[in-house]
C-alpha cells in the first residue's frame, strides 16, 4: 500500500538578481594576464571601473588560444581608440587590445552576477526588496553597502584605461619597455 504524504510538491528558488548595466556599452578586450594585472592596480588606486568579464578560449570573438578579459566602458568611447592610443604615445599594432563597439545590453546574453566568469561583477538589483546590491564598492555607495535604487549605472570612458592596458599588454609580450614613446603613460 502506497500512501502519499504532503500536498503539492513545491520547489523553492531564490530570486536571481538582475544585472544593472546601461542600455549600451563598449568593450576593451585584452589578454587575461595583462588585464588582471591592470585590474588589480586600478582597484588599489580607487579608479572608477565597470564590470570585467573573463572570456575563455573558443568563446565568441576568439581567434587565439588564451583567455581574455573584457572591460565594460562607456558607450561610444572606443570610437577614437586608435587616435587615443597614438596620442598617449603607443603604436596600436604593438598592443594586443581589441575593441568591441557599441553593444546593446538587451541583445547580449551575459552570465549571472554570481558567475565565476566575472573578474569584477556588475551591480545587481535584488528582486525581493528592490534595493541595489553590488560586488564592488562604487562611488556614491551608502554606508550600508546599498546603492540608491534608480541610480544610473556609470561606466568609465575607455581612455581612462588605455594607457595602463597598453603598457601591460606590451610588457606581457616581452617587448622592451624602453622602446615606448616618452609620452606613454608609466605603469601604475
Amino acid at each position: 500500500m502506497r500512501v502519499r504524504l504532503g500536498g503539492t510538491r513545491r520547489t523553492h528558488t531564490r530570486p536571481v538578481p538582475a544585472l544593472r548595466l546601461p542600455a549600451a556599452y563598449d568593450v576593451l578586450d585584452v589578454p587575461a594576464a595583462a588585464g588582471h594585472r591592470v585590474l588589480l592596480q586600478l582597484e588599489r588606486l580607487g579608479t572608477p571601473l565597470g564590470p570585467v568579464l573573463t572570456v575563455q578560449p573558443g568563446g565568441p570573438g576568439h581567434q587565439d588560444g588564451g583567455s581574455r578579459l573584457r572591460f565594460f566602458v562607456e558607450a561610444g568611447t572606443t570610437a577614437s581608440f586608435l587616435a587615443d592610443l597614438k596620442e598617449l604615445g603607443w603604436d596600436p599594432s604593438d598592443t594586443d587590445i581589441r575593441t568591441i563597439g557599441v553593444v546593446l545590453t538587451s541583445d547580449t546574453p551575459l552570465p549571472a552576477a554570481s558567475s565565476p566568469r566575472w573578474a569584477r561583477p556588475p551591480e545587481t538589483e535584488q528582486a525581493h526588496n528592490g534595493q541595489t546590491n553590488t560586488g564592488q564598492a562604487p562611488t556614491g555607495q551608502s554606508q550600508t553597502g546599498q546603492t540608491q535604487p534608480g541610480r544610473p549605472v556609470a561606466l568609465p570612458p575607455a581612455r581612462l584605461l588605455l594607457g595602463a592596458l597598453a603598457y601591460a599588454c606590451r610588457d606581457k609580450e616581452g617587448r622592451p619597455v624602453g622602446a615606448r614613446s616618452r609620452t606613454a603613460r608609466p605603469p601604475l
